[in-house]
């Protein structure tokens, strides 16, 4: 009997508490609506401050411009100022490029393969992107699945 406990027990003490669709979508609504009161200072906000509006377990803001230069990074504020247009995911996919491309004022998922924080590997990717006044905002989760 024990051992049908056992790995009831091993699987719970593995899951990872993860942000939700829900949660990124409303993360990149704060960001705007931080940028459309503060300007280009909501950035520094952003990447220098961004507990816990604006980073919160594996969910973080990040945006770019037009030409794919990083703004602002919750997560990895050291690449503010790197143009990331070109780069690629372990699997070829020059997923900036495509932000760039298919993000919209209203949003829209784009799906790719990143450094998942709390596994300290890559894993599968959905960011949720924005246009709003010639930036891109953008927060994803990492749950392989939308789930709204």
């Amino acid at each position: 009997m024990w051992l049908a406990i056992a790995p009831a027990t091993a699987v719970a003490q593995t899951t990872i508490d993860r942000g939700s669709a829900r949660e990124a979508q409303a993360m990149v609504d704060r960001a705007i609506a931080l940028y459309d009161a503060e300007g280009l200072l909501a950035f520094r906000t952003i990447s220098q401050e961004p507990e816990p509006d604006f980073r919160d377990r594996d969910l973080y803001v990040f945006v770019f411009d037009q030409a794919g230069f990083m703004a602002a990074h919750a997560l990895f504020p050291q690449f503010v100022g790197v143009n990331s247009v070109n780069s690629r995911d372990i699997e070829g996919k020059m997923y900036v490029r495509e932000m760039i491309e298919r993000a919209s004022e209203t949003g829209v998922w784009v799906d790719y393969v990143f450094l998942d924080p709390m596994l300290g590997e890559p894993a599968p990717k959905s960011a949720w992107v924005v246009w709003h006044e010639g930036f891109l905002f953008a927060c994803g989760i990492y749950a392989g699945e939308i789930g709204i």
